[in-house]
């Protein structure tokens, strides 16, 4: 019995990590979003879509912004793919792969994102969805959501 425990317990966190990880990160000062996946496979995924042509509702990566008001009332709302505004080309063909054991950071400046008075925005609710597929086996897909409120 005392074997089975052990084995249990030092196998569980191996069964238990995750092929990617996703972290938000949020900073007052500059108010950008900060949202961090990183891949701890030797896999390489893609990250869904892989364009336009083949989107699907509910099976992409994307990010909802929904600015509101002190009232909770809905100010803007803006919603892209994850690896939509990168300040360069690079960054974004870059940002829509998750190389082998590594990360991709993507930053998105919620200031510049949105259309209207910044002094009418006292939070930010955020949703993220990551999908991504495995290039070498199709069929080995990950899917995350989160969602964030945002005190402005």
């Amino acid at each position: 019995m005392k074997a089975f425990l052990f084995t249990v317990f030092v196998l569980f966190p191996f069964v238990a990590f995750s092929q990617i990880e996703t972290h938000l990160s949020f900073n007052r000062t500059d108010r950008t979003l900060v949202l961090v996946v990183k891949n701890n496979t030797d896999k390489l995924f893609r990250l869904s879509p892989l364009g336009r042509d083949n989107y699907k509702p509910e099976t992409a990566s994307f990010i909802i912004l929904r600015y509101k008001d002190l009232n909770n009332k809905l100010l803007f709302k803006r919603s892209f793919f994850v690896f939509n505004h990168q300040h360069n080309a690079s960054l974004y063909v870059n940002g829509m792969f998750l190389t082998r054991y590594d990360e991709n950071k993507y930053v998105y400046d919620l200031k510049r994102l949105y259309k209207g008075n910044l002094n009418d925005i006292c939070s930010v609710d955020i949703h993220v969805q990551i999908e991504a597929v495995s290039l070498k086996d199709k069929k080995d897909v990950y899917k995350e959501k989160m969602d964030r409120i945002l005190r402005w």
